[in-house]
C-alpha cells in the first residue's frame, strides 16, 4: 500500500503531457581542498501516460590546472523511460578523452539484455568478465543518476537499489535514507541548513579487477561508500543533491552543486 501511495504522489508531480521539464545542475569537484573537475548534468523529462520519458546529458572536464596535464573530458548521454522512480533506459553513449587517448562506450538495452560496443574494442578477456546473464535487467550509470535526481526533485530524499552496467563492470548502487542533517554554510555549495542525508553503497558484482591498486576506485570485493545531502535549491525550489562525499583510499572527494536551473 505504501508503494502505491508513493507512486500516486509522484504521478501528480509529473510534467504535463506534451510539455518537457528541464533540470540543469552545475557541479564542481574537490579533493583535499584542491579543485579537480567541473561539469554539468542536464535532465529533460516529458510525461508519457503514467510514467515519463527522460533524456540525460553529462559533461565533465578536469579543472584548468589539472587539464594541462591530463586533457580529461567526458561526455555521456542516455535516454529511456522513468516509472515510479525506476529507470528503463533505451540507450547510452559515453565518450572519454584522457591525454591522447579516446574511448567510446555504447550500450543498447532490449528485452533480451544489454549489448555493449566499445571503440576501441575491449579485449576478449575484458569483454567476457560480465556475462550476458549478469547484464540483464541492469541500467547505465547516467540513467541511475537521472532516476535518483528526478525522483528526489519531486518527492525529496532517496532510496532504492540500482543494478548498473557501464560496459566494463556490473555493480549495484544501494541508497539508504539516513534522516535529516545540517549543512553548514559554505561558499562551495548552493544551500545550507537542514538536508536529507542518504548513504550510498557501491557493491561489486562482476567485471572488477582483482588487484588492490590504491589508485583504483573499482576493486573486486571492495564496497565503496558515499554520502549525499539533498536540499531545496534557493532559486528553483527543486530538491537536488547539494553535496556528495566520496572517501577513496588516497583522499576524500567532495562534489558540490554550484548552480541549478529548472524550467518547462
Amino acid at each position: 500500500m505504501t508503494r502505491i501511495l508513493v507512486a500516486a504522489g509522484l504521478l501528480t508531480l509529473l510534467p504535463a503531457a506534451g510539455s518537457a521539464a528541464t533540470l540543469e545542475l552545475d557541479f564542481a569537484a574537490y579533493g583535499g581542498g584542491v579543485s579537480l573537475a567541473r561539469g554539468s548534468v542536464v535532465l529533460t523529462e516529458e510525461a508519457e501516460g503514467d510514467a515519463s520519458r527522460y533524456r540525460a546529458a553529462l559533461e565533465a572536464e578536469a579543472a584548468p590546472w589539472l587539464g594541462l596535464f591530463t586533457n580529461f573530458r567526458y561526455h555521456a548521454e542516455s535516454a529511456g523511460r522513468l516509472e515510479a522512480g525506476a529507470a528503463q533506459p533505451d540507450r547510452f553513449r559515453g565518450e572519454r578523452r584522457l591525454r591522447r587517448k579516446q574511448d567510446i562506450m555504447t550500450l543498447t538495452f532490449g528485452p533480451d539484455g544489454v549489448d555493449a560496443t566499445a571503440d576501441p574494442p575491449l579485449s576478449p578477456d575484458k569483454a567476457a568478465r560480465v556475462p550476458p546473464d549478469s547484464r540483464r535487467g541492469s541500467i547505465d550509470p547516467l540513467s541511475a543518476g537521472a532516476a535518483v535526481i528526478l525522483t528526489a526533485s519531486r518527492a525529496g530524499g532517496c532510496g532504492g537499489r540500482f543494478p548498473v552496467y557501464d560496459g566494463r563492470r556490473r555493480y549495484d548502487i544501494i541508497m539508504t535514507p539516513q534522516g535529516k542533517g545540517d549543512l553548514p554554510s559554505s561558499r562551495y555549495r548552493i544551500a545550507t541548513g537542514t538536508a536529507e542525508v542518504c548513504a550510498v553503497t557501491v557493491r561489486p558484482v562482476a567485471g572488477f579487477q582483482g588487484d588492490r591498486d590504491r589508485d583504483r576506485f573499482f576493486v573486486e570485493g571492495v564496497e565503496r561508500k558515499a554520502t549525499v545531502w539533498f536540499a531545496r535549491a534557493p532559486e528553483s525550489g527543486r530538491v537536488v543533491p547539494v553535496t556528495v562525499e566520496v572517501p577513496t583510499d588516497t583522499m576524500t572527494v567532495l562534489v558540490h552543486t554550484v548552480g541549478v536551473k529548472a524550467g518547462l
